[in-house]
């Protein structure tokens, strides 16, 4: 039954990314955020909170860490809203920017690499820990048009009051 459910929740996945890329989340999104570089010590007023962590890869013994993440949110309704941060591989070779909606346990974005034309599209799952402020998401993302890989986010989140 798991391996059916697996095969199911692939096949979606791999139907939504291209749906997911052409709705181009963050052209969505530029309507509300403003379209400037997120800065981690500049917070904008649209802002909830922030969320803070690392994304990794799995493998045989548990995650590989590639990188971090820092982000801003904006609560629009409940467990729905958008977005916008910065990701940054370990080694520094490579960063970008990423924005996007969630909608309860599903998030959808766009993200960029600095300094190139490259780009990608991403959906994935979310799951909030509201006892431990924390966010465990699992994404299918897009990069290209035919690559497809998957990447895990490690991540707290804070709420400004």
């Amino acid at each position: 039954m798991r391996k059916i459910l697996a095969i199911l929740l692939v096949g979606i996945f791999v139907v939504a990314i291209p749906s997911a890329s052409s709705m181009m989340g963050p052209r969505i999104g530029r309507r509300i955020i403003p379209n400037t570089p997120i800065r981690t010590a500049d917070v904008p007023e649209w802002a909830d909170g922030n969320i803070t962590g690392v994304y990794a890869m799995k493998n045989e013994t548990g995650y590989e860490i590639l990188g971090t993440i820092f982000a801003y949110y904006d609560n629009v309704w409940g467990r729905v809203g958008y977005y916008k941060g910065i990701w940054q591989s370990l080694d520094g070779n490579n960063s970008g920017q990423f924005a996007g909606w969630y909608f309860h346990h599903v998030a959808l974005g766009h993200y960029n690499i600095t300094g190139s034309e490259d780009d990608g599209g991403f959906i994935g799952l979310l799951r909030f820990n509201e006892t431990d402020m924390t966010i465990k998401a699992v994404s299918l993302v897009t990069y290209g048009d035919e690559d497809y890989f998957i990447r895990y986010a490690l991540c707290s989140y804070t709420v400004f009051e």
